[in-house]
């Protein structure tokens, strides 16, 4: 019979194997969650048999909910960006709005690429047309880089279809809608305030002669190239949250949806809904001769994305089959039906984010975590902390903090003052967020 103190003991140990393993033998991610898994199981009395059977239960079932729709999401955002769509709704939201404004119109465009992409992608994106826009504004440097970092950042961690908050519902069990209201309702908000917030933080810290290293992109873009309409390029986009929230409103208002409503808000078929308009809108600006190589080019980082996103799942199913997350809450006296698991939650997902640099590893093994805790506190609430926790402090072992680095030519310190600082602010405000969701539910 394996004690109370050691199944907790089990999770503590089942993490530092996972982080060791990626930090210090550079192992793949997906890889290392599965060796964590394998200890666990193992040293809780799970059995060899058991413990690989709940690693391949946890995998596949996490899979079933989100696999496709995570592979069309990130087929939209390679299109989108490959049609010039993804810099159209930039150029678009920055233009229409008064000057001292911009900074928020650079976030929003920020979160509205970055929903049905990677942070990564919607930034190298955006990149260029923030610089030239930086070059035709008084506007300083840094807060143009850092307002797109919160916005991309805000979309990406609370808004689905990105990995984890599409994740979240089938991890911790509650309605895809509900999390949708809530990246919405509260995400969006989030960023705006946090970007408020930043802009003035960052006038304290920033030093040019010592942030920067060379601004690239000296050459203004070609304008001549084809591009879609604003409102074609929001479509896809749009399309799967409208159906999402249809079914979510018709339960709300109807008490159930018809089965069609419920039909065309099921995730597959949302994604697949905007997959096709982001299709159709491609074809018509590139032609259908790239297609076919473009989605090719999707299922590489897809596969990435599937393989630690599914090792999330199945670490969290072993945890939850030894009861071990009881065994850590029942230790540190945290109780299930206060706001302490809140807490809890944003905590693990910081430490993890600090310690190995992934915000999916951080985020997904975080609600893994808290999963396994008998809680009255509504999911929504326990995947935004988590969330938010996975997002917080990213530095110098976390690839988003170099790609921001490099394509905006900042030395290091400039990373920190712009990558780093506006996620840590934006994190806060997202905590903010769930303990109201739990107060309030």
């Amino acid at each position: 019979m394996v004690t109370t103190p050691l199944l907790a003991a089990n999770i503590v140990i089942a993490v530092a194997v996972t982080l060791f393993l990626i930090i210090y033998v550079d192992f793949d991610p997906a890889v290392s969650l599965v060796v964590g898994s394998l200890y666990m199981g193992i040293a809780s009395g799970l059995g060899l048999n058991e413990t690989v059977s709940s690693i391949g239960t946890g995998f596949g079932n996490l899979m079933t909910g989100i696999g496709l729709p995570i592979i069309f999401g990130i087929m939209i955002g390679m299109l989108l960006a490959e049609s010039g769509g993804a810099r159209k709704i930039a150029v678009t939201l920055t233009g229409v709005v008064p000057h001292r404004f911009i900074p928020y119109a650079l976030a929003l465009s920020g979160a509205i690429v970055a929903i049905p992409v990677f942070f990564d992608v919607a930034f190298l994106v955006l990149t260029p047309m923030v610089v030239a826009l930086w070059r035709e504004t008084d506007i300083d440097y840094p807060v143009v880089v850092g307002s797109l970092v919160i916005g991309a950042a805000g979309a990406h961690t609370f808004i689905p279809p990105t990995p984890n908050p599409l994740a979240a519902p089938e991890i911790l069990g509650f309605p895809l809608g509900q999390m949708m209201l809530a990246g919405l309702g509260l995400g969006i908000p989030a960023v705006l305030i946090a970007t408020a917030v930043y802009v003035r933080l960052v006038a304290l810290v920033w030093d040019a002669d010592e942030d920067i290293e060379e601004i690239p992109f000296e050459e203004a873009e070609d304008e001549g190239t084809k591009q879609p309409s604003f409102l074609s390029s929001i479509l896809p986009i749009a399309a799967p949250i409208v159906l999402i929230l249809l079914t979510t409103t018709s339960n709300a208002v109807f008490g159930s949806a018809s089965p069609f409503v419920q039909f065309l808000g099921t995730r597959i078929i949302a994604m697949l809904a905007g997959l096709l308009a982001a299709i159709a809108i491609f074809v018509s600006v590139v032609g259908k001769a790239e297609l076919s190589e473009t989605l090719s080019d999707a299922t590489r980082p897809a596969g990435m994305v599937l393989a630690i996103t599914g090792a999330g799942g199945a670490f969290g199913y072993v945890i939850q089959q030894t009861e071990a997350a009881n065994a850590l809450v029942d230790l540190i006296g945290v109780g299930g039906d206060g706001l302490a698991i809140v807490f809890l939650a944003f905590f693990i997902g910081m430490v993890l984010r600090v310690a190995q640099g992934s915000g999916t590893v951080a985020g997904i093994t975080a609600m893994t975590i808290v999963a396994g805790i008998e809680t009255s506190v509504t999911g929504s609430a326990l995947a935004l902390a988590a969330l938010s926790g996975g997002m917080s402090i990213g530095h110098i072992n976390d690839s988003g903090f170099w790609v921001v680095t490099e394509l905006t030519g900042l030395e290091v310190t400039g990373g920190i003052k712009t990558y780093t600082l506006g996620e840590a602010i934006l994190s806060v405000f997202g905590l903010v967020g769930a303990v109201g969701i739990a107060l309030l539910t």
